[in-house]
């Protein structure tokens, strides 16, 4: 359950051990407020994790961390998202939230405690510890995909990271010995072990041409820095030996270390670039290399243009269907206008034979009649 600690005048919400209350539904919604336990509903029963449902390779020794951490339930309540429930205030919301400022929190700590550099430099190598590419990573190393509920419109592909902030969440709710554990091989392993061994360009400059002279004849190479008359700065290359390999000027004592110790390697990669120049074998290689660079670039155009070319005909064969269509159109109009006119032409001379025809007795007294009548009245 939730206690609470008052620092300072302000109620702070300490941290907290799973318990049977859980299993009971009792929420801590903040600090100052009352915890409260809710009945469970039947779609609340439905709705629950189902513990077959995608753990039917859960023994196996992929999941070994996980099961170190999860139960097969709090495993799906962590994976799942607010957008899985109809109703508001459901999900791995919370879970997210401590795990975006909690577990960062705790990270950020170890960084404080353990290793050196300005607040600056810890703060970006923060800020690469949990970039969105690697935690996405985690997300496929991990196999989480499979144990994720959510609606089916939401886009799990494109926030992985979200889910493997819920994960990062609830390890703050564990053991501090399962933190750590968790921390040094998750976050703080290998892979972020280039972000603490950063060196300045020059030493790197410098070990390299020392690397080189080793090589070549076991001496060693150092670089000693003098002030001239002209009040310039000058670094020579020494060998172990006292010979001077280089040496360069600068008003800059920086500048002057970086063009001797560049010199240097210069120098001592020349004998080593002429002989690679002259091997047939690297020229073999440099001119498949070309060949194929030639072949890729000539398949990449071909391609192109046979993508055009099928683009110019898809469209011609649109334009002659458009050209077909109009036609059969004009065709029809023009035969539909034929019929018409036949039709016409047809009742015209209709009407004219049947005007042209002989009056017959009985429709001739018919009209005799009818003139004699209005003369009559």
């Amino acid at each position: 359950m939730c206690k609470f600690a008052v620092i300072g005048g302000c109620s702070v919400m300490a941290a907290r051990k799973t318990s049977d209350l859980d299993s009971a539904h009792l929420q801590c919604a903040g600090a100052g407020s009352i915890p409260v336990t809710r009945s469970m509903t039947e779609k609340d029963r439905q709705q629950q994790p189902r513990p077959k449902d995608s753990f039917k390779d859960w023994e196996a020794p992929l999941y070994n961390d996980l099961r170190k951490i999860f139960s097969r339930a709090k495993l799906r309540e962590v994976l799942t998202h607010s957008s899985f429930y109809d109703e508001e205030g459901k999900g791995n919301g919370r879970y997210v939230f401590a795990g975006m400022f909690v577990f960062k929190g705790m990270v950020a700590q170890v960084l404080y405690r353990y290793f050196s550099g300005e607040g600056t430099r810890l703060q970006h190598v923060l800020g690469n510890l949990f970039r969105n590419e690697r935690l996405e990573r985690l997300f496929d190393d991990l196999k989480l995909k499979s144990f994720v509920r959510a609606s089916e419109k939401f886009d799990v592909k494109t926030h992985r990271h979200i889910f493997v902030y819920a994960v990062f969440g609830y390890v703050t709710t564990l053991d501090e010995d399962i933190r750590n554990w968790f921390i040094a091989k998750y976050i703080l392993n290998d892979e972020s072990e280039h972000l603490f061994l950063h060196k300045k360009r020059n030493a790197n400059l410098l070990a390299q041409a020392d690397a080189m002279v080793r090589r070549t004849n076991g001496q060693r190479l150092s670089l000693e820095m003098e002030v001239t008359k002209e009040g310039l700065h000058r670094a020579k290359a020494v060998l172990s030996d006292g010979t001077v390999l280089c040496e360069a000027e600068s008003k800059s004592w920086r500048y002057a270390r970086t063009k001797t110790t560049k010199l240097a390697l210069n120098m001592l990669a020349t004998p080593f670039r002429k002989e690679m120049l002259s091997n047939p074998e690297y020229q073999a290689r440099v001119l498949a290399r070309e060949e194929g660079k030639i072949a890729k670039r000539k398949a990449e155009i071909e391609a192109r243009d046979a993508a055009k070319e099928a683009l110019r005909a898809e469209k011609q064969e649109k334009r002659k269907e458009i050209a077909r269509a109009r036609d059969r159109k004009r065709r029809a109009s023009q035969a539909a206008a034929k019929t018409r006119k036949a039709e016409n032409a047809a009742r015209t001379a209709a009407k004219a034979a049947k005007e042209a025809r002989p009056m017959s007795a009985k429709k001739r007294r018919f009209k005799q009649e009818k003139i004699k009548k209005p003369c009559q009245a």
